[in-house]
């Protein structure tokens, strides 16, 4: 895996695709919102299955839901309270069909402008954290130690370099027979531990 810098337009693309998935997320139906259990008769010929036009709805995949958390938490992680609400409140106008930025930076008594740069500055700030992170993860000596390259494997593997230095080369193991019972193992010993 390679490892690109972020910038302020893949921080609010993921922004983006955070407030689309969530959109597109069931919403939680609560205890009232149908009344009883029981579906709705079919009463009529042209109630039924097949007469009325069909629908589709889209749902989120799982690598956009995997997304959105990561997002939530780099924007949760921004000090400031007002920015975060910013940064949600513009990423839902944005995706949704309806109110428009305008009508949304005249409710905030903004300009359309200063909101696409306090928006920029908010989605650099983040990329800024992130590339601080990936730079010094990526910086450690012992992560670049235990980086695997295929120049650093060996090809061969000799019989004189196995590691047998510490044992004489006429050395067996010695077995006392009067412990014969416990050369092997007993399940239920080992249970009662």
């Amino acid at each position: 895996m390679t490892f690109h810098d972020w910038n302020a337009k893949t921080v609010e693309d993921r922004i983006l695709e955070m407030a689309e998935a969530l959109r597109l997320s069931p919403s939680v139906k609560g205890p009232q919102q149908f009344g009883n259990a029981m579906p709705a008769p079919v009463r009529a010929a042209d109630e039924g299955y097949g007469y009325s036009p069909a629908y589709y709805r889209k749902n989120a995949s799982a690598g956009a839901l995997s997304r959105m958390s990561e997002v939530w938490d780099w924007i949760n992680a921004l000090p400031e309270m007002a920015d975060r609400k910013l940064l949600y409140a513009w990423s839902y106008i944005k995706v949704r069909k309806g109110m428009k930025i305008a009508a949304f930076a005249a409710e905030n008594d903004l300009n359309d402008r200063t909101l696409r740069r306090s928006i920029t500055k908010l989605c650099q700030q983040i990329a800024n954290d992130l590339n601080r992170k990936a730079s010094i993860r990526l910086t450690v000596t012992d992560l670049q130690v235990s980086e695997n390259g295929a120049h650093l494997a060996s090809q061969t593997v000799t019989s004189e370099s196995r590691v047998n230095h510490w044992r004489d080369k006429d050395a067996k193991p010695q077995i006392d027979p009067s412990l014969r019972s416990r050369r092997v193992l007993d399940h239920r010993e080992s249970r009662e531990r």
